[in-house]
């Protein structure tokens, strides 16, 4: 294949670079010690070379590179991570194979912000109405996290807002190709006393394909007050109103066509366009936080927040409308003691949530909502209870235990029955353990682990888009076993993270749509999923890049191998045992330069490459494999102003991003822009010179 030289290089870059030193920051900051990147997995901040865990870091200088739009293409530089986006808007999110059951959205994942829960006890993550702007980093676990996160068998996704202590007004202008058009605005401000930050921020887009315009408007307040040297309290208000087209999946003869198409009408079911198919989503989110350090060994943290999200979805087959109120908590403790030469760390807590949410079906009549066709009440409830156990021993070995309890329980009454039909998930509380040993050396450490996942359906696949409540489908669960290696090199000049999993799924739930396109979910078996991740970052030239200083200059690259099969899987006279599972790129590489020199002058260089997707399960359609290059330039214009240009598909490949998997009709592809462009600028005002004390 003549992509195969690409792939080579990758692994062999991978495979050759594991020596010892110290290290670069993950997210690309240079650093003195590896001993400075701190993570807040598994429930308390520990240092990365302690975390006996796949960890995946975006920060800063990841989003830096590419336009400042959207998550995307900086969060699918971590190996085993892929986000797509069908259209403007509609994104999905999914590790290490988890996209088997996301026709949209982020499913099978728990995500956080900073301390409060934001996937809803539905087990759906709403990450599109987040603005890009209000996410500073995030931290990407991979694997079954369920020991302190909950249910869940991808992952686990903690974002962290800007901490910033600066007094300033930031404000970011933004246009591009397609009708692009973007404005942020961010202001931090406060005393010794207490910090706010506020992010303002719109985004309109006209979409390449038909049917796909796109409009975000997103406020935010945050603030943490100090209240005294041993308690702070945080508090988050957020609105996100978000809007986009649903052009629908096209077929192959379509696809290459005219790949800007919408769906065309087909038998009784009318186009995209006749049918208005969009999706509005509004979403108002609250949240406190209070941190106690009680004592130099105990510290404790107690998260309660309450959200309503109100989605309407005009499709081509019904007009459905979702209310989602949901409330929650989350407590959590560590307790550190020393024993003898060792040292014990003890950490655990709960966490509850509840939703009350009402979904109504009309049919769709020119995009609006006509006659009532179902009316349902959803009451979903999860529990979880959580404890680990931790000891730094001498030697440099740290062995852990962790184990969680997990309750989950969805309730259904369907109204428009005659009498009211009533319907109780029978998932019982699962036990998810996970056991752990890292082992430190003055330049790298190693790992092992071995843990269990469970994930039971979403309310969204319970009742999916049929309408026909799924009483028969069963959560999936596993167990994972992984080996990791990380560490550095060369003076503090390579930074290198591999590892190699191997996860057996059962029951695993796979997605399927209809003829008129309509999502719907059924239990697959069981999978193998033997895959290898690894990353390095390399300072080629470590100069300062001040005024009058050295250029710098670091290449980086991020290598996916993930040949996963079903195991055993046969669905009514068909058998897929053996069989690729669909929608996983079997290898991913992704690779890049960044420069830094003068006057805040940069450059980012990005490369991706990705495998063949298989469509179905059963293995007879495949997308093609695509190359994506892109190129972000920077600099600083005069004093606080700064601006950057940037193009993204420069090799304008034809590839479709977000595929439909096993649709009806063969209607899998969704076409991605060719090469585009977007340029902006950034006013930073400084509104007082010192930090806060």
């Amino acid at each position: 294949m003549r992509y195969t030289k690409y792939v080579s290089i990758g692994i062999g870059l991978l495979a050759g670079l594991t020596a010892g030193a110290q290290a670069v920051d993950t997210s690309g900051v240079n650093i003195n010690q590896l001993d400075s990147i701190y993570v807040q997995g598994y429930s308390r901040s520990m240092r990365l070379r302690d975390a006996a865990a796949a960890v995946g870091i975006v920060g800063k200088s990841d989003w830096q590179r590419f336009s400042p739009v959207t998550l995307l293409p900086a969060t699918n530089m971590v190996p085993g991570v892929r986000m797509e986006e069908r259209s403007p808007g509609s994104y999905r999110l999914a590790i290490r194979g988890s996209s088997l059951r996301s026709p949209f959205g982020v499913r099978n994942i728990r995500m956080y912000l900073d301390q409060l829960p934001f996937t809803d006890p539905g087990g759906n993550t709403y990450i599109n109405g987040l603005a890009p702007a209000f996410i500073n980093r995030l931290e990407i676990l991979k694997g079954p996290a369920g020991s302190s996160y909950g249910a869940g068998t991808g992952g686990a996704v903690i974002a962290s807002t800007d901490s910033t202590t600066r007094q300033n007004i930031r404000i970011g202008l933004t246009t591009g190709s397609y009708g692009l058009r973007q404005g942020d605005g961010i202001i931090s401000f406060g005393n010794e006393h207490i910090v706010n930050h506020i992010v303002l921020h719109h985004q309109r887009s006209e979409g390449y394909r038909r049917q796909t315009e796109m409009e975000r408007i997103f406020g935010s307040w945050q603030a943490t007050v100090k209240e005294s040297d041993k308690a702070s309290l945080s508090a988050l208000v957020f609105y996100s109103d978000l809007n986009y087209q649903t052009p629908g999946g096209l077929t192959l003869a379509q696809y290459e066509q005219d790949p800007r198409q919408a769906r065309p009408a087909a038998g009784a079911f009318p186009s995209a366009e006749a049918a208005h198919a969009a999706i509005r989503q509004r979403t108002i989110y609250t949240g406190l936080h209070q941190e106690f350090q009680l004592s130099s060994a105990f510290n404790a943290g107690l998260s309660l927040y309450g959200a309503f999200s109100r989605i309407e979805n005009p499709s081509i087959r019904n007009y459905e409308q979702r209310s989602e109120p949901h409330f929650g908590g989350r407590a959590n403790f560590s307790y550190t003691k020393a024993v003898g030469r060792s040292t014990m760390m003890l950490t655990g807590g709960a966490e509850w949530q509840q939703g009350i949410y009402q979904v109504n079906v009309y049919r769709n009549k020119d995009g609006e909502p006509d006659s009532l066709q179902t009316a349902d009440d959803i009451t979903p409830r999860n529990a979880l209870i959580f404890s680990q156990l931790e000891f730094h021993l001498p030697g440099g070995w740290h062995p852990a235990v962790g184990i969680s309890w997990n309750s989950n329980r969805v309730e259904i009454s369907r109204e428009t029955d005659v009498p009211v039909s009533f319907f109780t998930s029978d998932y019982k509380g699962e036990w998810s353990p996970r056991f752990s040993l890292a082992k430190s050396f003055r330049s790298f450490s190693v790992y092992g682990l071995v843990s269990k996942g469970f994930s039971p359906p979403t309310t969204t696949e319970l009742l999916p888009s049929t309408s026909v409540i799924n009483k028969n489908l069963q959560a999936e669960w596993g167990w994972n076993y992984e080996l990791g290696i990380r560490g550095g090199a060369f003076k503090n000049r390579l930074w290198y993270d591999l590892n190699v999993f191997y996860f057996r799924l059962q029951d695993a739930i796979v997605q399927r749509r209809d003829s008129s396109g309509a999502d719907y979910f059924d239990n697959a078996g069981s999978t193998k999923q033997f895959g290898f991740e690894g990353l390095i970052r390399y300072v080629l030239l470590p100069g300062t890049h001040d005024a009058g200083g050295h250029w710098k200059l670091q290449y980086w690259a991020s290598y996916a191998l993930q040949p996963f099969k079903y195991d055993e899987y046969k669905s009514a006279s068909a058998d897929f045992n053996g069989n690729f599972i669909p929608g996983i790129a079997k290898q991913v590489l992704s690779t890049g330069l960044d420069l830094q020199g003068p006057w805040d002058i940069n450059a980012h260089l990005s490369y991706q490459y990705v495998d063949p997707i298989w469509l179905n399960d059963a293995n007879t359609a495949k997308a093609k494999p695509y190359q994506l290059l892109g190129l972000r330039i920077g600099s600083r214009i005069w004093h606080r102003f700064s601006g950057f240009a940037g193009a993204d598909n420069l090799l304008n490949m034809t590839y479709s991003l977000g595929n439909d998997i096993n649709a009806a009709a063969g209607r899998y592809y969704n076409a991605a822009m060719p090469r585009n462009y977007y340029a902006g600028i950034i006013i930073d005002v400084s509104l007082r010179r010192d930090r806060f004390r």
